[in-house]
């Protein structure tokens, strides 16, 4: 998104890179409480972003039409409905990208969905502050791992990265770049250099490859 939300509320886009999502997994639905990004059991990839309000600078309905303007140019781009919801689009058609919602008080809150990696790419590409890779995958068509230690999300004991290869439980995440996670399901192990901050929630690490295996 070439101007990015960014401009209307300083506000922060994510940048993907992100393999086929497949498989299924039960958890909890999208609850962000901060700019964060989500990885859905079916595979649609979401992101929030949440701003303080300055009623003396924007107001809601300009917050709005900005974001579904943005929406709706980057929709058309690629050959879609002129439109910002799914619901408006033309029949059988997924939009590239669509916002799933958008609420306005002390804080702004914009959730959108997008159809694909490379929309959610294209998207967000002028944003410097952008995770920079993700690739997921199921643990059992995982050819291999880095050989690296995983720490146990619940107890942090320690385990080769290499042994959850294969594993029809599990999933892997692997993100470049500093950003707030939430998974559809349960984090077990991660890298050291991941912060987790709840069951189905983390913060991966500046530098490097953060990896989060979760079911």
């Amino acid at each position: 998104m070439k101007r990015g939300i960014r401009t209307c509320a300083a506000s922060l886009a994510l940048v993907l890179i992100l393999s086929a999502l497949t498989g299924c997994s039960s958890g909890r639905a999208f609850e962000p409480t901060g700019d964060s990004i989500y990885i859905s059991s079916d595979g649609v990839i979401s992101t929030a972003f949440v701003v303080d309000v300055d009623e003396s600078y924007y107001t809601e309905e300009d917050m709005r039409s900005f974001c579904e303007t943005e929406v709706v140019e980057y929709n058309t781009s690629k050959g879609a409905s002129a439109a910002a919801y799914q619901d408006d689009a033309a029949e059988d058609e997924t939009l590239p990208v669509a916002i799933e919602s958008f609420t306005y008080g002390d804080q702004a809150q914009l959730i959108l969905n997008y159809a694909s990696a490379e929309d959610y790419l294209a998207f967000n590409e002028a944003d410097p502050d952008s995770a920079t890779s993700i690739m997921y995958a199921e643990a059992k068509n995982t050819v291999g791992m880095p050989e690296i230690s995983l720490v146990s999300a619940e107890d942090g004991s320690r385990v080769a990265a290499g042994s959850v290869v294969g594993d029809d439980r599990l999933k892997i995440l692997m993100v470049e770049g500093a950003v707030n996670v939430q998974v559809q399901g349960r984090l077990v192990y991660t890298s050291e250099n991941v912060t987790v901050t709840g069951e189905d929630t983390a913060t991966t690490g500046a530098e490097g490859s953060s990896y989060l295996v979760f079911r």
